[in-house]
């Protein structure tokens, strides 16, 4: 008799068998999506492939419901889910999750389309400068050559990348190709969608997060069938299920954002290079600030590395003026004095200024005055965050929500203050010093959802609005010509975070909004507050000097011995328990160190120790940190997964995390 081979998305590394549905034959439900029961549960399977059962088939339980009309499942997404599941230490199953989303549903109706058809109507083709046309011209004889060509396009802010990739894309369609480009965050979305759109009509699709599980259907089966040629999207977009891909473009590299923090914690740029080799396909990675990784590889000509030194029509970059807040008197102004009368004028000339601080809420922090302790998350070690309107204490890892304190819960004192800035309290203090201003403040907390991100864009564009307040999310991507002013409040909000990424951070986050401004006809100037002037991040992007920057931090990192120079993994061991925590973490430590020692492995072990937040929904964490190469760091994995833990410990393994706090 014929039974399913079926993955499940958990981990187990095995497949599981499955009897047909009644009245269907089992090859009807190979290459889609089935319900299933495991265990207790129903879940979403993968039915990978149909193959002839022993004599053990009473034991099996049918497929509850075929869920696909057509095949999800390719033969390629199979193999991309055993590179994932190898590489990033994580089940078929929870890979094939990953790559097919299980929650994606056809509709009932025949959809309506999102897009308008407008036949390539994007008449205003910039004229390329030179280092544009080379870098076109190199890319599209990769895609024309099959040639797997892997690219590194280092260009300064405003240098034209995006006009690049639009001709590179264009080439790639000439040619019956398909394309993807991905973006670091929805929030670049907007204005992406209108530049490609624009160029390309219906031929492109939107892929991110905030999209129906319904539209997520629609649109994968619309690049499986050929129906659109282009995806645009965050990190997941990169498993968009074209059959003929000739370029993956990634711009803003190096962002955090690319890699999944979840198991199975992918990174979206290796699984772009694993695409390309299957297809022949070319990637470019695009970044002003690459990562060291990459501009590293570029070097070694793993990367073939373009660079677009100069911004369009030879456009001065910002200048950039270093102030330091030790000199600022305390209790007064967040803002310096200088910084003040730069808003000032810039207003005064109609000119549009962006206020970059990368902390909301209002204060980070309540104090009792008297006996100094913090008001802090009663299910995570770290202090809850001081809310305006109206008033209340949020917790940002947790979400637990409190009313403000009238007295100290440890002496009863009436003298409690607020500490620090966050954007709500520069956006409260910039409304009282110019009245007359309008602010847009776009941070975690007023955008809930894609339309406030769409609303900043187009009330900055339309110059609506006077100043754009945010966070991280203002750093990067947006053009607006109007803005001649950038201000940074705190640049060291993730300095002296304990990571080694900290320092290129702080470097990327000045440099990228540092770029924002003097992108139109009106010089650029950038002020930044600082409490450590002299560090070499801050002064190397003072003069938006990466290769300088690169030199310093990478001496840095070959002392320490961390990536570029090696691979990490970081182990997290959490328990509601601390003891069961702190004892399973001890235990597989040495269990980890005496393996290292047997097998001989040029490896580095550090921990156990409590994570930077060492407490987090009511569960504690510690960490250990592997430092080494790749292929040895594997080779712990599955001790690592045979590891009997106390009950409640729960052990991951992240590979080349974004960070190791």
């Amino acid at each position: 008799m014929k039974v399913i081979e079926v993955a499940v998305p958990v981990p187990l590394n095995k497949t599981f068998h499955y009897l047909p549905h009644e009245n269907t034959d089992a090859e009807n439900a190979a290459g889609k999506r089935v319900k299933i029961q495991f265990g207790k549960r129903v879940m979403t399977g993968y039915a990978l492939s149909v193959c002839e059962s022993g004599d053990n088939t009473f034991k099996l339980k049918p497929v509850n419901e075929i869920i696909d009309n057509e095949k999800v499942i390719t033969r390629e997404s199979v193999e991309l889910a055993k590179y994932i599941s190898e590489n990033y230490v994580c089940s078929l199953g929870e890979a094939m999750a990953s790559i097919i989303p299980p929650a994606m549903k056809a509709p009932k109706r025949k959809p309506k389309d999102n897009f308008v058809s407008e036949e390539n109507s994007y008449d205003a083709k910039h004229i390329l400068n030179n280092e544009q046309r080379n870098a076109v011209e190199a890319i599209n004889k990769s895609i024309s050559a099959k040639n797997s060509g892997k690219f590194l396009m280092f260009g300064v802010t405003a240098s034209g990348k995006t006009e690049v990739y639009l001709n590179s894309i264009e080439h790639a369609l000439n040619l019956g190709r398909s394309a993807i480009m991905l973006i670091p965050e929805i929030s670049l979305t907007t204005q992406f969608v209108d530049i490609v759109t624009k160029r390309f009509g219906d031929k492109v699709g939107v892929w991110h997060s905030a999209i129906s599980n319904t539209e997520k259907y629609k649109l994968y089966m619309k690049a499986k069938n050929g129906e659109i040629k282009i995806m645009l999207g965050a990190r997941s977009a990169v498993f968009a299920p074209f059959e003929n891909i000739g370029l993956i473009i990634i711009d803003e590299e190096h962002e955090h954002t690319y890699k999944q923090e979840q198991k199975p914690s992918y990174d979206a740029r290796e699984v772009a290079f694993w695409r390309g080799n299957y297809h022949g396909a070319t990637i470019v990675l695009g970044s002003a600030t690459p990562s060291l990784e990459s501009y590293k590889d570029a070097l070694e000509n793993k990367l073939t590395l373009i660079e677009l030194p100069e911004r369009i029509d030879k456009k001065q970059l910002p200048d950039v003026k270093v102030l330091s807040l030790k000199d600022r008197i305390y209790g007064r102004s967040l803002l310096l004095p200088e910084t003040i009368g730069a808003i000032s004028k810039t207003l005064a000339k109609k000119e549009q200024i962006i206020v970059f601080l990368n902390r909301r809420g209002y204060s980070p922090s309540i104090m009792c005055r008297k006996c100094g302790s913090v008001y802090q998350c009663p299910n995570c070690s770290i202090s809850m965050v001081y809310h305006r309107n109206p008033d209340s204490l949020k917790c940002h890892y947790c979400g637990e929500n409190k009313k403000l304190p009238v007295v100290c819960s440890v002496c009863q004192s009436k003298e409690i203050s607020v500490f620090g800035t966050g954007t709500q309290k520069v956006e409260d203090e910039l409304k009282k010093m110019f009245p007359g201003a309008k602010i847009f403040r776009l941070d975690g907390d007023t955008a809930s959802s894609k339309e406030t991100y769409s609303n900043a864009y187009k009330g900055i564009k339309s110059e609506e609005y006077d100043i754009l307040l945010g966070t991280q999310m203002i750093a990067k991507g947006f053009d607006f010509p109007r803005v001649s002013l950038v201000c940074v409040i705190d640049a060291d909000t993730s300095l002296y975070l304990p990571d080694f990424k900290s320092a290129e951070k702080t470097f990327q986050l000045i440099t990228q909004v540092a770029g924002r401004c003097g992108r139109g006809d009106m010089p650029g100037n950038v002020i930044v507050q600082t409490g450590y002037p002299e560090h070499y991040a801050i002064r190397h992007a003072k003069k938006h000097d990466f290769t300088a920057f690169y030199k310093a931090e990478t001496e840095h990192r070959k002392k320490l011995f961390y990536p570029p120079y090696c691979a990490v993994a970081k182990v997290a061991v959490r328990n509601k328990d601390e003891g069961k925590a702190e004892g399973d973490s001890e235990k597989l430590f040495v269990l980890i160190e005496g393996f290292v020692k047997s097998s001989e492995l040029p490896i580095k072990l550090l921990g156990p120790a409590p994570a930077y937040i060492a407490r987090l929904h009511n569960t504690y964490r510690r960490h250990i940190i592997i430092k080494g190469n790749k292929e040895d760091i594997l080779k712990i994995a599955p001790l690592i997964n045979g590891y009997k833990q106390s009950a409640g410990t729960q052990i991951s393994i992240e590979i080349m995390p974004s960070d190791l706090i």
